[in-house]
């Protein structure tokens, strides 16, 4: 069975590209075009999830993302991780 995970990736456009983050792995790429840096992030975080299952570290993996293991095995999984826009005032 396939499973896929479901990760926040945030994208910010630099002078030269794109840096892009994926904040519940602390993994992070970058790229020339938005589509390369959301390309490279897909590769690396993919690579992230498969070094831990090589290293026999998923289970850490997936209690940094809040998800159980029983979770993980039934397919598509959503980590528990909500985002929000916060307005910050400052002082002028």
């Amino acid at each position: 069975m396939i499973k896929e995970l479901l990760l926040t990736t945030i994208v910010k456009q630099e002078d030269k590209g794109y840096s892009v983050v994926c904040p519940e792995l602390g993994v992070a790429s970058q790229g020339e075009t938005f589509e390369e840096a959301v390309s490279n992030i897909k590769e690396a975080t993919e690579l992230y999830i498969e070094s831990a299952q090589q290293l026999g570290i998923m289970d850490e993996v997936l209690d940094q993302l809040g998800i159980t293991k029983q979770e993980f095995n039934k397919g598509q999984i959503f980590p528990n991780v909500i985002t929000a826009s916060v307005p910050i005032r400052l002082a002028a």
